[in-house]
């Protein structure tokens, strides 16, 4: 409706006043290209589709042509002496800048075909370059705008679009054709590579090129630069600017994980397709081992021979090494690619030449000993171990290991057997997919902590447009909440923990902004801090920032008024219930004895103190009603003392460890 609104305005100033509309149009779409910009290039490290980069960065030298191009009007007198030739001539170079920029971004969208995790690992790393390629498409389009501006402004040897008099020329409307088969083209090219993009962000943008097509066919039609041809084209231009808006910003706030992380998720589902094979592919060892139970050995040989042809169809399938143990674990037979597993030959680890535990990692060697250990003692005990081994030409592989007792062996045979076959690209999706998950949760922390911040800052706006005190303080206060959930976000989004922060560090910061705040008349107040390192999960951090927020900002606001001076104390210290529960309430005992808490907070000052009359709990403030309310909901106790001041201390326990 906004934008039909738009429209309309912009017709009826058509209508009165041409070189208005015209201005009014061409600064629109330049704001709306700059936005772009801004957007894609605060987004450009997360931006994998590097199709969009280079589309957003066009836009900004797209916009700032198209600028000057305004600039430029008759009437203007910006640039003295050139005429309406040199409008034309920039609107020339913006869209053959706006054509080749939507031909040659689908070139940036080539997949690789390769399917190795190998290759998966590499692309993911690559992935973290893409504010250098940004930086790299940045200066080559401004090499190209500026040697275009010297051409026309300087040189002069750019061709003539527009001649007073005549109009056009035909290097103008050639070029207008040739502008619109480059964009056909990059339309043909989008819709090839259209699998690489969400379906509304792929309509946004073939919309957009057909509506640049539509305009740039217009601007052929008309003669003089005030026939309503060009009044066509214009709305084109602008209708094909919004849709890109729509596609970049609209969708990159609204649908984040549809666009900024759409090769993520394909990445994801490729790892999780290949981890459900692995899955299939481990079950199906298992059943093998369970009904092949005994390799037919000669003691003769240590290649295949006529014992072992019962054994030929399971080595066949199986991409790894099957072997049997004697009692000692050391190997009686071993089978499949051991050279390519180990670097190592069968008659160098059979004839004890090389140890097997030798090629273990020293870190993983304990594990693989407790587990023989167990399979000793249990002869039902199966052994599944995930270990890394060092090949021969010094090569770190992950393999697993299946290895279970021999039942019913025959005489020769090992006392032992198992499997054992590489794992390595299944790490490397685990690694990867963990990767990602965190890139997902710290972008998710981001963007509710700059959500947060965009409420607290309307909040702010808001309340300047009232005089009223105890109006503009109610907008403070809820200001703070919200300033103290988004710091929580920032914290887990700057953290290494994903879902725990130092609540202690957390308390710090908050205290010293809450000071900030509050600090007129306030510097007589010292903070004193007594905290202990806690970790806490979201469930319990979140409501017990916005309790410290409310029992600091009401120290500040009421206990001190009339006072020069005074001391807020704070302390956060991992404690259990104390032995002595003599002064504790009624209420608050059972709530102790019931929960069972580990952590106590205290918030605690020397002011005037709450009036005894005041019970906290049912009390008409909205703040001590918040804080009842979030005491309840991480499950805690909360008891006041009245002596020498107000002391709130809170006992609870963490969630999120």
């Amino acid at each position: 409706m906004v934008w039909i609104a738009i429209v309309g305005l912009l017709y009826l100033i058509s209508l009165g006043n041409y070189l208005l509309f015209h201005t009014v149009v061409e600064l629109f779409s330049v704001y709306v290209a700059y936005v772009i910009f801004l957007i894609v290039w605060k987004s450009r490290t997360r931006l994998e589709n590097r199709y969009l980069i280079l589309i957003g960065i066009a836009f900004f030298f797209i916009g700032s042509v198209d600028f000057l191009h305004t600039l430029a009007f008759r009437g203007m007198g910006v640039f003295p002496g050139f005429g309406t030739n040199l409008t034309v001539q920039l609107w020339v170079v913006a869209r053959y800048l706006e054509s080749i920029s939507f031909l040659i971004a689908p070139l940036f969208l080539i997949r690789n075909k390769e399917s190795g995790y190998r290759e998966a690992e590499k692309r993911y790393r690559e992935s973290l370059e893409d504010s250098a390629f940004a930086w790299k498409v940045f200066i080559v389009y401004a090499l190209i705008t500026i040697f275009c501006l010297l051409s026309i402004f300087f040189f002069r040897n750019f061709p003539v679009a527009y001649i007073e008099g005549s109009g056009l020329t035909p290097f103008k409307i050639l070029s207008e054709y040739i502008i619109s088969f480059i964009l056909l083209c990059s339309l043909f090219l989008l819709y090839v590579k259209r699998d690489r993009f969400e379906n509304k962000v792929f309509r946004l943008l073939a919309a957009s090129i057909i509506l640049t097509v539509f305009g740039e066919l217009s601007f052929t039609l008309y003669s003089h630069v005030d026939e309503f041809p060009n009044l066509i084209g214009h709305y084109f231009k602008l209708l094909s600017f919004y849709l890109i808006y729509q596609a970049v910003v609209d969708v990159g706030f609204e649908e984040p994980c549809s666009l900024l992380f759409r090769e993520l998720k394909h990445r994801e589902e490729n790892f999780r397709q290949k981890a459900i094979f692995l899955g299939d592919e481990y079950n199906h060892i298992c059943k093998m081992i369970g009904v092949s139970r005994n390799f037919e050995q000669d003691n003769k040989g240590l290649e295949g021979d006529k014992g072992q042809e019962s054994y030929h169809p399971f080595s066949q399938h199986f991409p790894g090494i099957g072997f049997q143990l004697d009692g000692n674990f050391s190997p009686v037979s071993i089978q499949g690619p051991v050279e390519e597993m180990t670097g190592y030959g069968k008659e160098d680890i059979l004839s004890g030449k090389v140890d097997l535990m030798e090629i273990i990692v020293p870190e993983d060697q304990p594990l693989i000993f407790e587990n023989r250990q167990k399979l000793k003692s249990n002869p039902k005990f199966v052994v599944e171990n995930e270990f890394r081994i060092r090949k021969k030409d010094g090569e770190t592989k992950w393999v697993r290991e299946i290895t279970r007792r021999v039942q019913g062996r025959s005489e020769g045979s090992g006392e032992f057997q198992g499997l054992v076959y590489d794992i390595t690209e299944r790490k490397m999706a685990e690694e990867a997919l963990e990767k990602i998950d965190r890139i997902r949760v710290k972008e998710v922390h981001h963007r509710i902590k700059n959500n947060l911040q965009v409420i607290s800052s309307l909040l702010s706006l808001q309340a300047e447009k009232f005089e009223d005190r105890e109006v503009i303080e109610a907008f403070r206060e809820s200001q703070n909440r919200v300033a103290s959930i988004a710091m929580i976000h920032e914290e887990l989004h700057g953290g290494e923990n994903l879902d725990t922060l130092d609540f202690a560090d957390y308390l710090q910061k908050l205290t010293a902004d809450l000071f900030n705040s509050y600090r007129v008349g306030k510097d007589g107040v010292s903070l004193k801090l007594e905290l202990e390192k806690v970790w806490l999960g979201m469930d319990t951090a979140i409501p017990l920032g916005i309790i410290v927020n409310e029992l600091v900002s009401n120290a500040l606001k009421h206990a001190f008024s009339g006072k020069n001076e005074g001391e807020l104390r704070i302390s956060l210290r991992n404690e259990e219930i104390p032995a002595s529960m003599d002064e504790i309430s009624g209420s608050d005992r059972e709530c102790l004895e019931n929960n069972d808490p580990h952590y106590i907070l205290t918030v605690a000052d020397n002011g005037k103190g709450i009036p005894e009359e005041i019970d906290f709990r049912t009390a008409d403030s909205l703040g001590l009603q918040l804080i009842t309310i979030l005491v309840e909901q991480i499950d805690g106790c909360i008891e006041l003392k009245r002596d020498q001041g107000t002391e709130f201390t809170i006992w609870f326990n963490s969630s999120g460890k």
